[in-house]
Formats: structure tokens, C-alpha cells, sequence
């Protein structure tokens, strides 16, 4: 299947460097920079299209910050952009017949119908005169989740295209954290969690030096997820970790162990550095800090809820003149910062409905493999599920669509390249009920 890609490959990776100087020359400032990175990325993409989520994930946050300015509008903007090449790379893909079908997954038609009630949800916004832009925001919220589920299973369909996506992201992410771990003030936490329980589950079936450095690695990560001063990233870590105890086999545990011996190891160390000692001295802000604003504005939330239980204002609702402390009157809504007060307001029961049922099928799913791969993305998925509780990214929770597709297609994956990875099948034991066998 490699060979009918190399000359059309050639063709287009030309017309793509023809179009990126292009764009970078003719377009101003931020906007050609970004224009230039949209057809790098889809040339990348074109030749591996397993590097779309670990790219756009963790260089959609780079990028993001350094052409934003800080400003979310544009940071979303340049995640779009990196999952739009993703796109277009496939669709170039499938039209030379070169790239494999979509995995199916029991999940599918839950995130089939969430965008089918998102596209509904937005229509009757509009129609009762929810403000465009809140639709598009609210829109925006709810279909991230399907939209990562989908490029998940659109781009990781073999398992050796699975092990090849999870490599890049864990160097990528160690990169990225190694030149920010110093930085005083920066929360995050997100992308390094990510990756510590499947490095945890890895760990307890590796041995040598293989073993060491993913737990190098896994305790660096930990560390930066205790530096983030970010309650809903350690509440997850937390859940996340106390699942796989609890739900994980003997490896699983060992691997849990050593990890945490060397998260200690790792702290000790970066404790020599000032700029890790200012972030360490911001952990008890981060507990004492008050939920501020965000339980008033929960409480309207919740209001509207109240007034249409069933299935909410629409999207893009929002209550105009609200008094909030620190603000005086302040329009608040259609995002809250409380995922499940937005789905609520928006939604109503329904759309919280279509929101948890393909995750906690996910989930079902992946705790049954006590010692498979599956087992530390249902863990991850229970723990962001917590976390949504109290937090509601701006760019949305994108985790909860991304997680549930690495459980079910972990699950359905009995490919070599994980196999001599760890040196264990993905499943002990067969899930008959989504067509899993051992």
C-alpha cells in the first residue's frame, strides 16, 4: 500500500511547500504564520496520519500560545486549523485509496447522535433568539467531544499506528514540559496526566533500561502534574490512580510502585531548580484559592435548567445583567465553568443523556481488562468525567472524546507491535459483548 502513495505523494508535498511559501509571504503577520503551519501540517500528515492527535493536542497548545497572544478565540482557532489539515490529509488519503477504513466501535452511534443534537440544539438556539456567536461557542463545547473521538478512530487503525502515536506524544510532551516545568505560574497538568497511566501500565511489564526510562519519564510527568496548582487535574489524577489500584492486576500495581518511587526521585532533583521551587510555593494558593465567581454562576446555570429540565435553553443561551462578585453585571453564560452546568443549561437532561452514554459505554468496556492497555483510558476517562464536575475548559473537554476511542480501540487491538511492546495481549480474557476476544 506504500508504493502507489510515493508519487502522488511527491506531486502534493510539492504543490504543499509551493502553497506554504506562499502563504507565509503573501498573508500578514499571525495569520500567515498559521496559514504557513496549516499546510506543513497537512503535509506531515499526509505521509503519517497517525501524527494528526499527538500534533494537534500538544502543537496545537504551543502554537496556539505563541500566535494567540494569549487570547482563547485564537488559540481554538489553531487547534481547528491542525485538526482541519488532519482532515484534509485523510480525505487526500482515501481519494488515492492508500488509507485504511475507520475503526468501528460500540460507541459510535452515541457520537453519531451527539453531533446529530448538537446540529438540532444550535438550530433551535438561533430560533429563539440565542445570540450567533453564544451558539457557535456552546456548539463549539459539545462538538469537540464526538470530533476527537472520530479523528481517533479515522487515524489510529492499527495497532502498530496506535504504539507509533503514543511514542510521539510522550516525546512531544516531554519536550514541551521539560522547557515549561520552570516557569513560575503556569497551569497545567493536562497533557502530562495523559500520558502517566499508560507509561504506568508500561512500566509494570518492561524491564532494563526500557523500564527505567518510561519511569523517568512517568515521574517527571507526575511532578508536573503536582506543580500545576489545578484542583480539577489532581482530583483526576487522583480518581484516575485509585482506579488502577483498585481494578488492576499485579503488574498494573508494580507498575503504580515504581512509579511513585520515582516521581519522588525526579522531585528531589528539580527541587534544586528556583524556578521549581516558585511553582511548588503556588501549590497552597492553589488550595486555598475560592471557587470565586464560579458557584454564583453555577447557580444561574442551574437556573435555567430548572426553568426546561428536559432539553434546556438551546444553545447559546445566556442570562444578560447577572451580578457577580469582582464583575458588578456580567452576561453569564452560555459556557460555565462547570461542564456538566453548561450541558445542562444547554441541553437539559436529554443532552446530558447523548453526552454519557458513549463515554460510560467506553468505560464498561475498558475496566473489565485488568491488566490490558485498556484499563488506564477507562481510568483517565472515570477521572475527567470527575474533574467535569468543577472544571470546563475553554477549549472543551476534548479528553472526553479522545479517551473513550483509545479505550475501544485498545480494546479491539490485538496487533503485534503492543504485544512485543509490553510483552503481554492487550486483554486477558474475552469481552464477548463488544466482539473483544483474548
Amino acid at each position: 500500500m506504500r508504493v502507489p502513495i510515493v508519487a502522488p505523494t511527491v506531486l502534493l508535498g510539492g504543490a504543499g511547500l509551493g502553497a506554504l511559501v506562499t502563504v507565509a509571504t503573501l498573508l500578514p503577520g499571525p495569520v500567515g504564520l498559521a496559514a504557513a503551519a496549516g499546510v506543513l501540517s497537512w503535509g506531515v500528515f499526509l505521509l503519517w496520519p497517525w501524527a494528526v492527535l499527538p500534533v494537534g493536542i500538544i502543537g496545537g497548545a504551543v502554537i496556539g500560545a505563541v500566535l494567540s497572544g494569549g487570547d482563547v478565540r485564537g488559540f481554538i482557532a489553531v487547534k481547528v486549523l491542525l485538526l482541519a489539515a488532519g482532515g484534509a490529509a485523510l480525505a487526500v488519503r482515501h481519494w488515492l485509496r492508500v488509507e485504511r477504513p475507520a475503526r468501528r466501535t460500540p460507541a459510535d452511534i452515541g457520537m453519531v447522535s451527539l453531533i446529530g443534537l448538537t446540529v438540532v440544539a444550535a438550530t433551535y438556539g438561533l430560533a429563539v433568539g440565542n445570540g450567533p456567536e453564544e451558539v457557535l461557542v456552546a456548539a463549539y463545547q459539545m462538538a469537540t467531544i464526538p470530533v476527537y473521538f472520530f479523528v481517533a478512530t479515522h487515524t489510529l487503525t492499527t495497532a502498530r499506528r496506535i504504539l507509533a502515536a503514543g511514542i510521539l506524544y510522550v516525546v512531544l510532551a516531554a519536550t514541551f514540559t521539560a522547557l515549561s516545568v520552570t516557569t513560575p505560574g503556569r497551569h497545567g497538568g493536562l497533557i502530562t496526566l495523559l500520558a502517566i497511566p499508560p507509561l504506568i501500565w508500561a512500566a509494570g511489564r518492561l524491564r532494563g533500561g526500557r523500564r527505567n526510562g518510561v519511569l523517568l519519564l512517568a515521574g517527571f510527568f507526575a511532578v508536573d502534574v503536582l506543580l500545576a496548582s489545578y484542583r480539577g487535574i489532581w482530583l483526576a489524577a487522583a480518581l484516575t490512580l485509585l482506579i488502577m489500584l483498585v481494578r488492576g492486576g499485579r503488574a498494573v500495581r508494580t507498575g503504580l510502585a515504581a512509579t511513585a518511587a520515582a516521581a519522588v526521585a525526579v522531585a528531589a532533583v528539580l527541587a534544586l531548580q528556583p524556578g521549581v521551587r516558585d511553582r511548588a510555593g503556588e501549590i497552597a494558593k492553589g488550595l486555598a484559592q475560592s471557587a470565586g465567581y464560579r458557584g454564583a454562576e453555577s447557580s444561574v446555570g442551574l437556573g435555567v435548567f430548572a426553568d426546561q429540565p428536559l432539553v434546556g435553553a438551546g444553545l447559546g443561551q445566556s442570562t444578560p445583567d447577572v451580578y457577580l462578585s469582582g464583575f458588578t453585571l456580567t452576561d453569564v453564560g452560555p459556557v460555565y465553568h462547570a461542564f456538566y452546568v453548561t450541558v445542562l443549561a444547554n441541553l437539559g437532561l436529554v443532552g446530558l443523556l447523548f453526552v454519557l452514554w458513549p463515554i460510560l459505554r467506553s468505560i464498561r468496556v475498558g475496566l473489565h481488562a485488568r491488566e490490558g492497555i485498556t484499563l488506564p483510558f477507562a481510568a483517565l476517562s472515570c477521572g475527567f468525567l470527575a474533574a467535569a464536575v468543577f472544571a470546563a475548559p475553554t477549549d472543551g473537554h476534548w479528553e472526553l472524546g479522545l479517551l473513550p476511542a483509545l479505550t475501544l480501540l485498545t480494546a479491539e487491538q490485538q496487533g503485534a507491535p503492543l504485544r512485543r511492546f509490553a510483552g503481554v495481549p492487550l486483554l486477558r480474557r474475552p469481552v464477548h459483548r463488544t466482539g473483544v476476544t483474548a
